[in-house]
């Protein structure tokens, strides 16, 4: 079921959930806590891989906004698709965190 953006933004603004006006930023803080929710038990603490088979996100091009969102969003090799589950707030959130390395590089432009 596809839910309008009107009801969806009223169903975040309910829930507390930040939202993001199109054409801004997530700040980092989002970010973390999003990846720690979603992330980390794979991908590793503050994106250090704990050495398992998944992909070591400090490795991603941080010039590549599109295909990160794409890989998240749809799945990539045995990584589930979030797009049913992430709000579109935390799939940005999301890339800001990768994009600046958890925070230790500014965020690239685009």
């Amino acid at each position: 079921m596809k839910t309008s953006n009107t009801v969806l933004a009223a169903i975040l603004a309910l829930s507390g959930a930040p939202i993001f006006a199109e054409g801004t930023v997530p700040d980092l803080e989002f970010g973390t806590k999003t990846y720690k929710d979603f992330c980390s038990h794979c991908h590793g603490l503050n994106m250090v891989n704990p050495g398992t088979s998944s992909y070591d996100l400090r490795k991603w091009p941080r010039d590549n906004k599109p295909d990160f969102l794409h890989a998240v969003a749809n799945g990539k090799g045995d990584m589930p698709a979030w797009g049913d589950i992430l709000l579109p707030g935390e799939l940005e959130a999301l890339w800001v965190y990768v994009a600046t390395r958890a925070g230790t590089e500014p965020l690239p432009e685009e």
